[in-house]
C-alpha cells in the first residue's frame, strides 16, 4: 500500500515543496510514467532517502502532488475571476478568454493536466476529498463569473445552464486536448473556436465570428 507521511519542520516541508515543483518541471516533458525517483529527487536537490522518508513509493508521490496542484489552481482562479479585472467585459469576451486559457493550459501543461484528470476517472485511485471540494469550488467561482453578465443569458435557468455549459465544454477540452479523441477533424483553431460558440449558443448569446 502506498503512504505518504506528511512532513511536521519547516525545512522537511521545503523539501517536500521542492519534490512537488521539480515533478512539475519534469511533467513539462514526459508522462508520470516515465520519471524515476532519481529523476524526480536530481531536480529537487535532495537525496532518494529523503524522498523514502516520505512517500513509499513513487506512486505515493502522485495523489498527494495532485492535492498540491489543485490548491495552486485554485489560487490562480481566484485572481483570474476577480470582478475588479472584468469591468466592462461581457458573456462573449470573459467566454472568449476562459476556453483560451483552458485551451493554453492543456497544451502547456499537457502531461500534468491528464494525469490530474485520468485520476478524477480512476476508479482504483479515487480523489480525495480536497480534490472533490476543490473542483466543486473552482465550478462555483466560475459560474459567478459568467453569472455576472446574466442579463445577457437567455437561457431560462442560468444558475443551471451556466455549470452545466461549463462542465461539458470543459469534458470536451479534456477529452481532445488531453487524450486525443479525434472524431471530428478540426483544427485547432477551429476547435477552439467551436467550444465558444458551443458555450454561448447554449446560454443564449450566439453571436459568431469567423475563426
Amino acid at each position: 500500500m502506498s503512504t505518504y507521511q506528511p512532513p511536521r519542520q519547516a525545512r522537511a516541508r521545503a523539501t517536500v515543496e521542492r519534490i512537488f515543483e521539480a515533478t512539475v518541471r519534469l511533467l513539462a516533458d514526459r508522462p508520470f510514467e516515465a520519471l524515476s525517483v532519481a529523476d524526480i529527487v536530481s531536480g529537487a536537490h535532495t537525496s532518494v532517502g529523503a524522498f523514502y522518508k516520505r512517500f513509499s513509493s513513487k506512486d505515493a508521490l502522485l495523489p498527494v502532488l495532485l492535492d498540491w496542484i489543485h490548491r495552486q489552481q485554485f489560487k490562480a482562479i481566484e485572481s483570474f475571476v476577480d470582478e475588479s479585472k472584468w469591468q466592462g467585459i461581457g458573456l462573449s469576451g470573459r467566454v472568449d478568454a476562459f476556453v483560451e486559457s483552458l485551451v493554453e493550459s492543456y497544451r502547456q501543461h499537457h502531461h500534468l493536466m491528464k494525469a490530474l484528470v485520468a485520476r478524477q476517472y480512476s476508479t482504483d485511485n479515487a480523489q480525495s476529498t480536497e480534490q472533490i471540494e476543490s473542483a466543486e469550488r473552482i465550478l462555483h467561482y466560475y459560474t459567478a463569473w459568467l453569472l455576472a453578465c446574466r442579463d445577457e443569458i437567455r437561457h431560462p435557468r442560468p444558475e443551471v445552464a451556466v455549470p452545466i455549459g461549463l462542465t461539458g465544454l470543459v469534458t470536451q477540452a479534456q477529452t481532445r486536448l488531453l487524450f486525443g479523441a479525434r472524431s471530428i477533424e478540426l483544427s485547432g483553431a477551429a476547435f477552439t473556436h467551436e467550444l465558444k460558440r458551443a458555450l454561448l449558443a447554449y446560454l443564449g448569446d450566439d453571436a459568431d465570428e469567423p475563426c
